[in-house]
């Protein structure tokens, strides 16, 4: 349980500062470009929650580890990006196909494309360093 929390913890970590490098610092102006802004639907910076953002990064974190550590039992860095990369993927493709099919969020498909590839980099490089820190704490 100990390796768990930790590699939890680093993860999590891990996914937050990835994930505002690419869906805010890379992505962020072409996103909110091609997806229907809403006065009230974004909250200002002043509202923005971000104890509600951290639980998200530690959810994917925690899911990572569970598939890394239990089900696969992989500390091979390159299995640990690859199964990231496809977790990622489909997570995304479920997340913005349903997004497509319930409303006008997206402005077009190709956004939500793009969305899907920085999450296979994101979660990618997540599984990276969880088989990183996994095999180091062996």
């Amino acid at each position: 349980m100990k390796k768990f929390i930790i590699l939890t913890l680093i993860g999590t970590v891990t996914y937050f500062g990835v994930g505002w490098l690419i869906f805010d610092l890379i992505l962020g102006t072409y996103t909110e470009a091609n997806t229907t802004q809403l006065a009230g639907f974004k909250r200002s910076p002043e509202e923005f929650n971000w104890s509600f953002l951290v639980i998200s990064c530690a959810a994917y974190a925690a899911l990572m580890v569970y598939i890394l550590t239990h089900l696969t039992r992989t500390t091979d860095p390159v299995k640990g990006m690859v199964t990231g990369s496809v977790v990622g993927i489909l997570v995304a493709i479920m997340a913005n196909t349903y997004w497509l099919a319930s409303s006008h969020f997206y402005n077009n498909v190709a956004v939500a494309f793009v969305d899907v590839a920085g999450a296979a980099v994101a979660v990618g490089i997540l599984g990276l360093v969880i088989t990183l820190v996994s095999r180091r704490l062996q």
